[in-house]
């Protein structure tokens, strides 16, 4: 009677550590998720160069409706009083080496052009784990956007369309 006793012990406890170690991996994941971001702006671009994954971020300070998160992170990284009325976007861009880690170290510029051609040449500033920039985009229409990032002495030129509505 012991022993059958002693075996069924054996296996509650077992599934107790099993189900333990099951919920624990689940509660590891929660900072995987790619729903949620720490990441500043909404999600406008991404794309691959060189095995680089870019993902590119933007936000209208104008916009009431801005998350306090970000309104936090952007006071931090620099002062918005004055270039709030002049430039009013914020563009980041989130870069990921070929090992899936953020490349925290670099340089990062910003070219946007209008769709008269009219250049706005920005360097981007680290911040909250990518690099950032504000810039005016107030106008209607499409920009083009082209970021040089250098990593060392890797070179990097990624090129989009984004249009403001």
């Amino acid at each position: 009677m012991k022993k059958p006793m002693k075996l069924l012990m054996s296996v509650l406890v077992l599934s107790f550590f099993c189900a333990g170690s099951v919920f624990a991996t689940d509660s590891d994941m929660k900072g995987h998720d790619m729903g949620k971001s720490d990441k500043i702006g909404d999600l406008i671009h991404e794309s691959v160069v060189d095995g680089y994954m870019l993902s590119y971020h933007f936000m209208d300070l104008r916009d009431k409706k801005t998350d306090e998160k970000d309104k936090k992170a952007m006071d931090a990284s620099h002062n918005m009083a004055k270039k709030e009325m002049d430039k009013p976007h914020h563009l980041m861009v989130y870069i990921m080496d070929k090992n899936h880690k953020a490349v925290l170290k670099g340089k990062v510029g910003f070219m946007i052009k209008n769709d008269k051609g009219d250049a706005q040449k920005e360097m981007g500033m680290f911040m909250s784990k990518g690099f950032g920039t504000t810039a005016d985009m107030k106008k209607k229409g499409v920009y083009t956007i082209t970021t040089k990032i250098v990593l060392g002495d890797k070179k990097l030129m990624d090129k989009f369309d984004y249009e403001m509505k």
